[in-house]
């Protein structure tokens, strides 16, 4: 959780530009940024809590460098930071989220003030075959 406001603005506006978020494994929330300014990365890292990363592309190219986070600190930031974000990147966000929160059959979710059963799952009819 970034409790400096201007660190959470300036680290909004580069994830914006710079950043994305999926779900690794199709399981788990992950936010990325990569770029070459291995400074800014380095940045970032440190509000992510982790460490930056250099990949070596091929011949001719800048080094890329990269910082991310993932699970429950990932959700808590991309919560944090969907305010911030223009309407493409928020919409990915909240699908991220969406799919976080709602992961497993057991999980319950929170809607107006009270908890709610996770609706059954739609079984497919089955086919009847009549003969003609």
């Amino acid at each position: 959780m970034i409790t400096d406001v201007r660190e959470l603005y300036w680290l909004a506006g580069l994830v914006e530009g710079e950043g994305t978020a999926d779900l690794h494994s199709g399981k788990y929330p992950r936010l990325r940024v990569s770029m070459s300014d291995a400074d800014v990365v380095g940045r970032v890292a440190g509000l992510f809590g982790t460490e930056a990363r250099c990949s070596l592309p091929n011949r001719g190219y800048k080094p890329m460098w990269h910082a991310r986070i993932q699970g429950q600190p990932a959700a808590d930031l991309i919560r944090q930071l969907l305010p911030l974000m223009g309407a493409r990147r928020a919409s990915k966000f909240a699908e991220v989220l969406g799919a976080w929160e709602l992961r497993g059959s057991d999980r319950r979710f929170v809607a107006f003030g009270g908890d709610i059963e996770r609706p059954p799952l739609v079984q497919k009819r089955e086919r009847q075959l009549v003969a003609v």
